[in-house]
């Protein structure tokens, strides 16, 4: 049995109906009654791997259950066969959950239910299946069974659990034997961290190998998850079980990379720890932020490896600089940037720096920055600046997003501007727009800068207008203060003559009528702490219907920083002509009140999903 559009009196549930709105409890709960579940391909719901760690199964077991037998998932399709029990008269959500072997909080978590919800008399709700005999792990077989906070090491452990490492065997096991390894454990096993076909899996992965078994894992075939993610989401495992898998995966990598840092480790703990101890209702945990951290590490071991960059008679003296490549986005017969490319920003000896140079003077600036006093040796990331040999000018990245789905906003634009984060044309400085430092969970304080956490939130953005059809064409910041206006960058590339080669393609072949732009910043008025900085600014007449769709969308589904419309002549409102325009400042992130949800990846999702949907409703006349 595949997936299937479930149909009642030949229509689809889900259909709306002479303008009519579904009513998705109604139908989520008529699913439930019928022992269907509804794929909504939103929250935890990145594969079917994650809907069946929520009903507490493998994969295989799964699918068997419902006949399943592709791992695709559709919006709106319905898998029939699941487990599910009504509630008896007089009894409430508590003893349900006992009868059926869980606890209250993971009938509500299952079901998608808040903590104070109300069941309806003889209303039906999803349960784990069960099963006659439940695995033992690992850590339940031992005897005597450790306390796990008494030991730092995944390793270690399984050595007091008494599970014995795999005898070595005469054929080396290669990185992607290790991941296909784990990956059918995982698949097989509900709980899978403790089992003892996993943990032979994971004790082969050491220091030589660490990198490339975690490369090996996201390349495995239907596998939607990272090996960090597919560890922390086995949610019936024993919780420091997991945490100390991930950490014992962080240090091999540490030492493999030659990245032993004590500070970034401990950033990454202290964000493995925020992820586990938030609350159950706010999903499962998100590794989002730990597979960056991951992947900067690995990333900065592969470039650290490549030749560094040899000075040339007319660039600027500096130490040797690491050799990087960033593909040009600028069109036309501009090349790629390398850290040699010589540009035309003179340093202070009067010699021409190179591209490399230029980063290297905006981190070494960066970690000067009086914003940053409190910070010791903050961590900083620069990328090499976007200059154009062609003009032999620096000028703004842009990148061109296709849809990842289809819905309201097929074949419309959307063009999203980060605030900030680009190089001067003038001095070659770089841009960062305000930064500060914030006090982490460990009370450490950690450098914020505005334009990453644009950044993230445009992301967040650029995710959900292409799940809806949309193609959206990013351009970097540093717009007006690199020298874009005197450049007239933004008109140009609506013309079709700035920007990567598929970037002009789109913006000729579009009508002004279906595209809209939206520039987002964030603020850090550390003098007025207090003030929220939450607005969303239009300049045009016809972008004024924008900034009040943000508003009305953002205090209906994120009251707490629903942004003031004001007008205001903004460069990048008045260059877009014909086009609906925008700029949003999301908040400040010097406000303690609203600092956790400026940074939070779930908060993030949550703030741009009431703004894709304005974009929506603007776009779709």
């Amino acid at each position: 049995m595949n997936f299937e559009i479930k149909e009642l009196n030949g229509a689809n549930p889900l259909e709306k109906r002479d303008n009519e709105v579904p009513d998705m409890e109604k139908i989520k709960k008529d699913a439930r009654a019928r022992g269907e579940y509804i794929v909504t391909v939103s929250g935890d719901e990145k594969g079917l791997t994650a809907i069946a760690r929520k009903f507490n199964m493998s994969l295989t077991d799964f699918k068997n259950m419902t006949g399943l037998t592709k791992d695709t998932l559709d919006k709106n399709q319905v898998i029939k066969n699941i487990p599910h029990a009504q509630i008896p008269d007089g009894k409430g959500l508590k003893y349900l959950a006992e009868q059926n072997g869980m606890k209250e909080e993971e009938l509500l978590a299952l079901n998608g239910l808040p903590k104070n919800y109300k069941p309806s008399k003889g209303e039906h709700f999803y349960i784990y299946p069960k099963k006659q005999n439940e695995e033992k792990t690992v850590t339940q077989e031992a005897k005597p069974q450790p306390k796990p906070e008494k030991y730092k090491s995944f390793v270690k452990l399984y050595e007091i659990a008494e599970v014995d490492k795999p005898v070595a065997p005469k054929k080396e096991v290669t990185p992607k034997e290790i991941a296909e390894q784990i990956r059918e454990a995982v698949c097989n096993n509900t709980g899978a961290v403790g089992k003892e076909d996993f943990a032979k899996a994971f004790l082969k992965i050491n220091e030589k190998n660490a990198k490339e078994v975690i490369k090996e894992y996201e390349a495995l075939p239907k596998n939607d998850e990272t090996l960090i993610n597919a560890i922390c989401s086995e949610v019936r495992s024993n919780t420091q079980l997991r945490k100390d898998a991930v950490m014992t995966i962080y240090d091999y990598l540490a030492k493999q990379t030659k990245n032993i840092n004590p500070q970034k480790r401990q950033e990454f703990k202290a964000e493995l720890e925020k992820e586990f101890d938030k609350p159950w209702y706010k999903g499962m945990v998100d590794t989002e932020n730990m597979d960056n951290m991951i992947e900067e590490m690995m990333s900065a071991n592969e470039k650290a490896a490549e030749p560094t960059a040899k000075n040339s008679g007319k660039s600027s003296n500096s130490s040797s600089i690491p050799n990087e490549t960033i593909k040009s986005t600028n069109g036309g017969n501009s090349k790629d940037i390398t850290s040699n490319t010589l540009t035309t920003i003179k340093g202070s000896d009067g010699n021409y720096a190179t591209a490399g140079q230029l980063k290297k003077w905006a981190i070494n600036s960066a970690k000067k920055d009086k914003g940053f006093s409190k910070v010791d040796n903050p961590y900083i990331v620069r990328p090499l600046p976007n200059y154009n040999t062609e003009t032999k000018k620096i000028e703004a990245v842009t990148k061109l997003q296709e849809p990842t789905g289809k819905g309201n906003l097929n074949n419309k634009v959307v063009i999203l501007n980060s605030g900030h984060g680009g190089y001067q044309q003038s001095n070659g400085s770089f841009d960062p727009g305000t930064v500060l430092s914030v006090k982490n969970a460990e009370g450490k304080e950690m450098p914020i800068e505005e334009w990453r956490v644009a950044q993230s939130f445009v992301d967040k953005l650029s995710d959900e207008l292409r799940s809806r059809g949309a193609t959206v064409v990013f351009v970097s910041g540093a717009v007006r203060n690199g020298g874009m206006a005197k450049q007239h960058y933004l008109e140009n590339m609506l013309a079709g003559k700035k920007g990567a080669d598929d970037v002009r393609k789109v913006m000729k072949d579009s009508d002004k009528d279906d595209m809209l732009f939206l520039s987002v910043h964030v603020e850090s008025v550390k003098e007025n702490p207090k003030d929220k900085k939450c607005t969303v600014r239009y300049t045009k007449g016809v972008d004024k219907k924008l900034s009040d769709n943000i508003n009305k969308h953002l205090k209906k589904g994120f009251p707490q920083l629903t942004p003031k419309v004001e007008h205001d002549e903004l460069y990048v409102n008045n260059a877009t002509k014909g086009v609906s325009s925008s700029l949003l400042e999301i908040g400040n992130i010097a406000n303690e009140d609203i600092t956790n949800s400026l940074l939070s990846t779930y908060d993030q999702k949550k703030y741009m999903k009431c703004v894709a949907d304005a974009i929506e409703e603007t776009l779709i006349k």
